[in-house]
């Protein structure tokens, strides 16, 4: 990723640090770096209504991708009930198709959830009964505290993370447990990927946070945050995340040498390599293809990724933070 040298006046969500660097331009958005606490995100963003019609036009919630994984969003209730083993009133952020939910309702807990896709939420309340509303979170209103809230994968999509986690803390019961899953911007892929990182993808994921600019900002909001890890979650494995990074930076190469095509043809005195736009699409056939061989690799190698994962350099940012008493 280039980087600028000149440091930029951006008020830092995490540190309120004002030293941000341009990191790099993608999907024609400028993506910043603080120098300070290390926190990445996009500068400036998106209105709610640019946003609004991104999602209504551009971007959908694929239903496959939750109705057929009951055994992880078990698991997941089951992680959270590490820290809440007294199963009271959850709320969902993000409640998509209402899964995760009705494996909570169906452990003992009452739950209710706010969903931003009419389609999704309507599937929730009609297939599973449940109570998901049409809503941003910060247009809902409950009449009691929750015991939990979970936010799987949501808060790097709102327009402004510190309303949201300020919002639910107001929603939590004094000492209740809030999760949140995020990417993870210091993961192995992230670093080895670089702009090809599938989840360096804005204006989709506006804020990019890591193990230690997540806590820092719970922090800063009045949380005790009692675990961080990372996992592999959705993300890909780190083979072929390395052949990610190889592609995009041949890419970047490639794009050079175009740029130098006159120089180059004065020099030879004849003509660039015809071939060099077509190497990007050559590239991505070949990442499709190697995915299956990436895919074995990984599975033979299970336990060595497992540890990577949890050593700080999983795709996915896992962190369970508390309601403080005061």
């Amino acid at each position: 990723m280039t980087q600028h040298t000149s440091d930029i006046s951006i008020i830092c969500l995490v540190c309120r640090g004002t030293r941000a660097c341009h990191t790099l331009t993608l999907n024609g958005h400028d993506v910043y770096t603080c120098r300070i606490c290390g926190f990445t995100f996009v500068s400036p963003t998106p209105t709610l209504e640019d946003l609004a019609c991104f999602y209504d036009q551009a971007y959908a919630v694929p239903f496959e991708r939750y109705a057929h994984n009951v055994a992880r969003n078990e698991n997941r209730i089951v992680e959270l009930e590490r820290w809440v083993p007294e199963r009271g009133y959850l709320l969902e952020i993000g409640a998509s198709y209402g899964h995760s939910l009705a494996v909570a309702q169906s452990r003992g807990w009452r739950v209710a959830g706010v969903e931003l896709s009419p389609t999704a939420a309507r599937y929730a309340r009609d297939h599973f009964g449940l109570s998901v509303a049409t809503t941003d979170l910060l247009d809902a209103h409950f009449t009691e505290h929750f015991d939990a809230a979970i936010m799987w994968h949501v808060l790097e999509h709102t327009h402004n993370p510190v309303a949201q986690l300020e919002h639910i803390h107001t929603l939590l019961r004094p000492g209740g447990v809030l999760g949140l899953r995020v990417p993870n911007i210091t993961s192995f892929g992230a670093r080895v990927a670089g702009r090809a990182w599938p989840w360096m993808c804005p204006p989709t994921h506006l804020w990019y946070f890591s193990p230690q600019t997540l806590p820092r900002l719970l922090a800063r909001l009045g949380y005790e945050v009692i675990e961080v890890t990372t996992l592999r979650g959705d993300g890909n494995n780190p083979y072929h995340h390395l052949l990610c990074g190889t592609g995009s930076r041949l890419n970047t190469l490639r794009r050079r040498l175009t740029q130098r095509q006159p120089v180059l043809s004065n020099i030879s005195n004849g003509t660039a390599p015809s071939n060099l736009p077509q190497l990007q699409n050559v590239w991505v056939s070949l990442l499709q293809r190697a995915q299956p061989t990436t895919d074995w690799m990984a599975d033979l190698t299970q336990k060595p990724l497992a540890a990577l994962d949890q050593s700080g350099w999983g795709d996915e940012l896992l962190c369970y933070a508390r309601r403080l008493s005061s």
